[in-house]
């Protein structure tokens, strides 16, 4: 199963101590990089002015939403996301559907 997920810090993250923030954040990217390397080819990330985008492969919705949580930030409770499932198009499919709607069917 492959999802698309959007994550971003809560505002409530930002009246965090200095140093408590620094302490999420280093343990939060140490796992990230840690998680990156454990998925391989399975989970890509990307930044963008909404958050931290991720397109991951995933062998169970149950170990997708473990996953979300196993960040220190997010364990602590400061994390949002959103989650799309993506669904691959099965080209085959579309040269059918596409064939039936020309011939009028």
């Amino acid at each position: 199963m492959k999802f698309l997920t959007i994550s971003t810090v809560k505002d409530v993250y930002y009246t965090l101590p200095q140093a408590e923030k620094a302490k999420l954040d280093a343990a939060s990217t140490e796992f990230l990089f840690n998680f990156k390397k454990k998925m391989g080819d399975k989970l890509h990330f990307y930044s963008s002015p909404k958050g931290l985008i991720s397109i991951g492969e995933y062998g169970s919705l149950e170990e997708y939403y473990q996953s979300l949580q196993q960040s220190p930030r997010a364990a602590a409770g400061y994390m949002n996301y959103d989650c799309i499932p993506l669904i691959e198009i099965d080209e085959k499919a579309i040269q059918a559907y596409l064939a039936n709607a020309k011939a009028g069917k």
